[in-house]
């Protein structure tokens, strides 16, 4: 007979006080060796929690681990737990109000930075204020969209490699009119 062995997830996580909103995640394979972390800045958290993945997040680990590091820290530009975005998008208050601060926190703990949003991050302009609070940091992803959008990772290849992203610059204001 066959015997399985459950292992029970511990993944550290940063919730809003009403659990409302995630702001992160962090998961190691082996908490007990190596503090090497790559941060991945999603769309919005669906249901992971302190005790369970979510298939969005089993593919990240395969990438993460693929590329050689130790755990991967999982943020997003809204902080909103929900799997729709459209109730997302209906919420009042998407973010969070700890949003930016666990964005930045990770950041400085990560060795990479992984767009993976896809083409919904232009709601509230959110994608392209996240953008501003890594000027200057290289940003990576797992490919782009026709409209250059960094693509998510569910719905990719295994194989599919980390690139280096460049966001396309955002259009100039229009000019005032002529008097």
């Amino acid at each position: 007979a066959i015997r399985r062995i459950s292992v029970a997830l511990e993944n550290p996580c940063h919730f809003s006080p009403d659990r409302r909103h995630r702001y992160s995640l962090v998961h190691r394979w082996n908490p007990l060796f190596g503090e090497r972390l790559i941060l991945w800045i999603g769309l919005n958290p669906s249901t992971a929690d302190e005790a369970k993945l979510d298939p969005t997040l089993t593919r990240i680990r395969t990438f993460s681990q693929r590329e050689g590091f130790d755990g991967f820290w999982m943020a997003n530009l809204f902080g909103l737990r929900t799997p729709y975005p459209k109730a997302m998008m209906a919420d009042p208050d998407p973010v969070g109000a700890g949003n930016d601060a666990s964005l930045l926190e990770a950041a400085g703990r990560c060795e990479k930075i992984v767009a993976a949003w896809g083409a919904s991050g232009v709601y509230q302009e959110r994608a392209e204020a996240v953008v501003r609070l890594f000027a200057g940091r290289k940003l990576w992803c797992l490919g782009t969209t026709q409209d250059g959008h960094p693509r998510h990772p569910l719905y990719l290849a295994g194989g599919q490699k980390l690139v280096r992203w460049k966001p396309r610059a955002a259009p100039a204001p229009a000019a005032p009119p002529a008097q």
